[in-house]
């Protein structure tokens, strides 16, 4: 922030409770500087933290595939567990977001780890399938969500300017979990088989407890907490969101376009085994989705913040590339093909989620972000619920080859939204008024004398 004029303290008064100005003239955050400090401490416990989770979402494709070999159940059924975990680890954002008005963030994020290892656990000793939709949907999608949105609503009180920056250096640890995690996970499965994998995966999880401890609220961020005790149902959420129709339509394309994301985790392996590939080489699909994640996440957050005027128009090409990546799937059987479409995908894929929160910000406000990612994640979870439920029925109908035609004609609808969505007027939601820091100046006070009109003495 700069100053129009330079003027001083004294001629503007006190500043909010929240603003400081250091001796060198930056703003900080309760006496916290933003754009770094411990905040790259929580960059990168997050960035660890996503590895841990992208890394197990990743897997589910391969867990699926075990699944069915080893009960009765057929894909419908038990891509349902695939399903409420990624569903779950953004539909429940709403509650999750009311959560952190009330409980520290860390001990969310605290709470989240555990759950996470508590249901494989519980998954290693159970074969009934309606407890494994507990074990490994439920517990462990709630888990993910109390960590990434309670950590999310911690980094914004350390960066202001270079937060898409520090945002994909987080999300990167998508991509590396989906690289290193399901051919880790082939090799748990041989090894040591199901009970024995989600075992290890339980121990795994245990490590986020620890990076959990460390993200550490800013201390402006712990005073606010203590100041939103008592408040209505209207406080904790600012439903004049969706009086902003390019809101809605931003929202609604995110859900469209996860239900697009959530098919080939599911159908690349199927697509590699169908075609002859062996189980392992299928999992590299979604290793190399992961890898072009990871590095799309970062670049494009580092150019989002060295040329913010081309953001926008650079988003819409990625959302293209998008869209035509995983057509050629549908009509190959070349290996390397798929792996290029797997990779470019991922890479434009990493990049979308990555720029949720960036948009959000333009479209409602940073004060408004809480509730606005609450809605996004909540659209995310319900397309990643019913994304491998809907391409099932189709392939169903069709054939395992038009789960990737489906997508395609999915991300084009997005396209669509995403594009009237940013270049549509805006109109935003009304906020709540900021008392004035510049003391008011009185009125000056008119006073409207009549006199009494007179002529010259007679003679």
């Amino acid at each position: 922030m700069s100053w129009v004029h330079r003027t001083s303290i004294k001629e503007i008064g006190p500043l909010p409770g929240f603003i400081r100005l250091s001796k060198r003239g930056a703003m900080t955050s309760g006496g916290v500087p933003l754009e770094g400090g411990y905040g790259w401490v929580v960059v990168s416990v997050l960035f660890l933290q996503y590895i841990i989770m992208a890394g197990i979402q990743g897997s589910v494709g391969i867990i699926h595939t075990e699944l069915v070999s080893e009960t009765s159940y057929s894909l419908s059924v038990i891509g349902w567990i695939g399903s409420l975990m990624i569903g779950l680890c953004t539909m429940s954002s709403p509650f999750i977001s009311i959560l952190t008005k009330f409980i520290p963030c860390r001990i969310l994020a605290i709470t989240g780890s555990l759950l996470m290892s508590l249901g494989f656990l519980c998954a290693a000793f159970t074969s009934s399938v309606p407890v494994l939709f507990l074990c490994l949907g439920i517990l462990p999608g709630i888990g993910m969500n109390l960590i990434s949105f309670s950590s999310i609503m911690i980094l914004r009180g350390y960066f202001l300017k270079i937060l898409p920056l520090a945002y994909g250096m987080c999300l990167a640890g998508v991509g590396v979990g989906m690289v290193s995690f399901p051919p880790f996970y082939v090799y748990l499965h041989v090894t040591f088989g199901l009970q024995g994998s989600f075992l290890i995966v339980s121990a795994i999880c245990m490590n986020s407890v620890v990076f959990s401890g460390l993200t550490i609220p800013t201390r402006t961020q712990s005073q606010k907490k203590s100041m939103e005790k008592g408040l209505s149902l209207g406080d904790l959420f600012d439903f004049s969101l969706f009086k902003s129709y390019t809101f809605v339509m931003f929202v609604t394309g995110h859900l469209i376009f996860n239900i697009a994301y959530a098919v080939p985790f599911t159908y690349l392996p199927i697509k590699g085994e169908e075609t002859g590939f062996s189980e392992q080489s299928s999992a590299l699909f979604i290793t190399v989705l992961g890898a072009g994640s990871s590095v799309g996440r970062i670049l494009f957050g580092w150019m989002s913040g060295k040329f913010p005027l081309i953001r926008k128009k650079a988003f819409l090409v990625v959302m293209v590339l998008s869209t035509l990546s995983l057509l050629p799937v549908s009509f190959t059987s070349s290996y390397s093909l798929i792996m290029v479409c797997s990779t470019i995908f991922g890479a434009c894929a990493g990049i979308i989620h990555t720029e949720i929160p960036s948009f959000l910000i333009g479209l409602i406000g940073i004060d408004n972000l809480p509730n606005g990612l609450s809605v996004a994640y909540l659209q995310q979870g319900i397309g990643s619920l019913v994304g491998i439920p809907i391409a099932e029925a189709v392939c169903r109908r069709v054939g395992d080859n038009a789960a990737f035609v489906f997508t395609t004609v999915v991300c084009a609808l997005v396209l669509v939204l995403f594009t009237l969505s940013l270049y549509l007027p805006e109109r935003k939601p009304e906020t709540p008024k900021v008392p004035h820091i510049l003391p008011e100046v009185p009125k000056p006070e008119v006073f409207v004398v009549t006199m009494a009109e007179t002529g010259p003495t007679a003679a």
